[in-house]
């Protein structure tokens, strides 16, 4: 598999795993609701970051810097709006 698949199903996986727990941070009832939705874009925002520095080191002279930040960002969005819509309405319906 090449670095740049790597990194883009990593960052899929990724995307995923932070929609979860985005979905969490705004089911919180003792926090006001648009901060539950500001936090939850932050931690989306950080993870990323975070992600981009690792794989930088992590792939270091198999990818450029450039490639390494914007491969998998659709993914990555994607799949976190995804899983935040999905698991948010979920546990809003069956956790009232």
């Amino acid at each position: 598999m090449k670095p740049g698949d790597k990194v883009f199903y990593l960052r899929a996986l990724i995307g995923f795993i932070v929609g979860v727990l985005s979905a969490l941070l705004s089911g919180l009832r003792t926090v006001p609701f648009p901060l539950t939705w500001a936090l939850a874009i932050t931690l989306a925002s950080v993870i990323y970051y975070v992600t981009y520095r690792a794989f930088r080191k992590a792939f270091r002279g198999k990818m450029r810097k450039r490639d390494i930040m914007v491969t998998g960002i659709e993914a990555y969005i994607f799949l976190w709006l995804f899983s935040w819509t999905l698991f948010y309405t979920v546990w809003r319906y069956w956790l009232p």
